[in-house]
């Protein structure tokens, strides 16, 4: 890789990151704990995928996979994802871009990915993460039939830049180091206690985990889910769940599991997953209501299931530091893309 693209790459880098850690002050939190919440919402498109994306292009580029200006990328998600994905592909010159998502993704996520000049293909509604990496594996299939040759070798392959990989858990190495910082300008020599984290892929708690126990930090490591539809739990013991039990929740907060998928299709490292703790729907939706008016912070669902984990586990233990994400901002949930409240 040339030096001028090796500039191109390190700006785009330092476009992410360096996010804020926001300690939870005007909410009622029990016997002494402080918890805190890493606010990735405010990365370039609001969500802590840009972190991402930046990593899986270049090391995809310097590997030879793609070509700028011949190789066609794809990714697929729920829409978080995606747009960081497109983002990111609109950033680096890749006009060939494709997203794939559910049907039943909320719109404001599509009409993101749009803007960025990304083509969107839907996958069936009801099926979440099991369709459209059906979709894409679908898609792959035929792009090789149709052009031949091996990833490397021919260009004109499509590629899949996914964060379905370990490489896509190395960018939270620095999310870790960046909040361990931060908590050190707020209390001196002390540590994070607790790292609660929705699952989805797996791709960020995997990637925050192991950074975590790599720098040497006691933290354990929380997943949590859906107490509904326990996910995480049944794939531990490598059990499937179907995506119809899931589906029939009425409001469902992204990133709590992957329904339908096997374990070899997602990027779950369990070795650094402490706890699995579950989320009723009432609990995650009281919580993100005091956020958003008493915190004043209009984040996504999935931050709300994570501070209602924390606040629960601080009624048992006392004087522990707690870390969240805010992953995404509340308008990614609604049903059509207004630019204009996308402000970070």
């Amino acid at each position: 890789m040339g030096s001028e693209r090796i500039k191109i790459y390190e700006s785009l880098e330092q476009k992410v990151g360096n996010t804020p850690l926001h300690e939870i002050k005007n909410v009622s939190i029990p016997n002494g704990n402080r918890i805190f919440a890493k606010e990735e919402f405010l990365n370039p498109t609001a969500s802590n995928f840009d972190r991402v994306y930046p990593h899986l292009f270049r090391v995809a580029e310097e590997r030879g996979f793609i070509v700028l200006g011949t190789t066609p990328v794809i990714e697929a998600s729920t829409g978080n994802a995606g747009a960081s994905f497109a983002w990111c592909a609109k950033e680096l010159g890749y006009t060939d871009a494709t997203v794939i998502t559910h049907e039943d993704t909320p719109k404001a996520r599509v009409g993101q990915i749009k803007s960025y000049g990304a083509k969107v293909i839907f996958s069936p509604a009801g099926e979440f993460a099991a369709g459209y990496v059906r979709k894409l594996e679908e898609i792959l299939t035929e792009d090789k039939r149709q052009k031949g040759g091996k990833i490397g070798e021919n260009p004109k392959r499509m590629y899949a830049v996914t964060k379905i990989s370990s490489e896509g858990r190395v960018p939270f190495r620095k999310y870790v180091e960046e909040a361990i910082k931060q908590l050190g300008d707020f209390v001196a020599n002390t540590h994070f206690d607790y790292f609660i984290c929705a699952v989805g892929s797996g791709t960020m708690i995997s990637g925050v985990g192991e950074a975590f126990k790599k720098l040497g930090e006691p933290t354990k490591i929380v997943a949590i889910e859906t107490a509904e539809v326990p996910v995480v739990s049944s794939l531990k013991k490598r059990k499937v769940l179907s995506t119809k039990e899931y589906y029939s929740l009425i409001d469902i907060p992204f990133g709590l599991g992957a329904p339908g998928l096997p374990p070899d299709k997602l990027d779950i490292n369990f070795n650094v997953i402490d706890d699995i703790q579950g989320v009723k729907t009432e609990e995650w939706k009281k919580a993100l209501d005091v956020l958003h008016r008493n915190e004043n912070k209009q984040v996504g669902r999935t931050s709300g299931a994570e501070l209602a984990v924390a606040i629960r586990m601080a009624e048992n233990i006392s004087d522990k530091f707690f870390l969240i994400t805010f992953h995404d901002a509340s308008w990614k949930y609604e049903n059509s893309y207004q630019p204009e409240r996308f402000k970070v």
